[in-house]
């Protein structure tokens, strides 16, 4: 074989060499494609399956960051909430007791009672408990748990508007069987006020707010549903009826606070937790307004 014949067959061989790279790397480019595009179609798929699962709030653990934003997206959407809240929350007072017997006090679960009436001596001073309470009428008329103001020969009322303002309160006619009572300041000026629901109207699942003083932290709301309105309960020896009972926090101070409906009503006066603790647990019961309405009638009107 001559030297330009090799040399020949060396350059054949190269540019085959040559070849079957060029259609590797073409080959090797076409499926790198093919696994990108499968890849991005089983993302957005995921990406699909992940939107309808919180749409149809069956929330997963791997969902969590589309589901903190559509938690955001509904939240911020709901914007007559805070209107709810301002029509209400200047009504809504805090109310400062001097038990004669701090024990007593105590027994009966302080500002909040729960089913095993813990003592709240590491919650409070030695002299004062807190609750809440809700203006009915601008005459300055409040109302709110009877269990604060048992035995209480000093109530001190503050009102929140610009000022922090404090009114000494008298009693002015209870309802031990409901566990209401009706107090009185006096003001130079028109108090705000909240508007009376009809509780006789309210579902399950109704959507409401509690707004109330918790550990004295005035003004706090928080929200929930109704998860029962005819829960009977019993506290030491007397039975609470037709109750409602919500998932909304109510804790130590909330007690006399308001349960407002989306029209910015009163649908109830907060009362109760079951708790093993004395700490809220999920389930809390307020008295609905319409027991509280021959009381009013009495008070007020009479």
């Amino acid at each position: 074989m001559t030297e330009s014949k090799i040399e020949k067959l060396i350059k054949t061989k190269k540019r085959s060499k040559a070849n079957v790279i060029t259609i590797t790397m073409v080959v090797g480019f076409i499926i790198l494609i093919v696994c990108q595009l499968a890849f991005l179609g089983f993302a957005m798929k995921e990406r699909t399956r992940t939107t309808t699962t919180v749409q149809d709030g069956s929330i997963q653990s791997s969902n969590i960051a589309l589901t903190a934003s559509n938690i955001q997206l509904v939240a911020c959407s709901d914007d007559d909430l805070t209107d709810t809240v301002s029509a209400v929350k200047r009504a809504v007072v805090n109310i400062d007791v001097a038990p004669a017997d701090v024990g007593s006090a105590n027994r009966r679960g302080g500002p909040a009672l729960s089913f095993d009436m813990p003592s709240t001596a590491a919650l409070q001073t030695n002299e004062e408990t807190l609750g809440s309470g809700v203006i009915i009428d601008a005459r300055g008329y409040i109302l709110t748990c009877y269990h604060l103001i048992k035995d209480c020969p000093n109530v001190n009322v503050s009102v929140f508007s610009s000022v922090r303002q404090i009114y000494k309160a008298q009693v002015v006619d209870v309802d031990i069987t409901n566990d209401l009572a009706i107090l009185k300041i006096e003001s130079d000026r028109p108090l705000p006020t909240v508007k009376l629901a009809n509780s006789d109207l309210v579902k399950i699942t109704d959507a409401i707010l509690a707004i109330g003083s918790p550990f004295g932290f005035e003004h706090t709301v928080t929200a929930g549903i109704v998860s029962d309105n005819k829960r009977s309960i019993v506290i030491g020896n007397t039975v609470y009826k037709d109750m409602f009972q919500t998932d909304a926090a109510i804790n130590r101070g909330s007690a006399g606070g308001a349960l407002i409906n989306g029209a910015s009503e009163i649908i109830g006066i907060n009362t109760a937790i079951a708790s093993p603790s004395g700490y809220f647990s999920g389930v809390s019961f307020a008295i609905p307004i319409n027991k509280a309405r021959p009381l009013l009638l009495k008070a007020i009107d009479g």
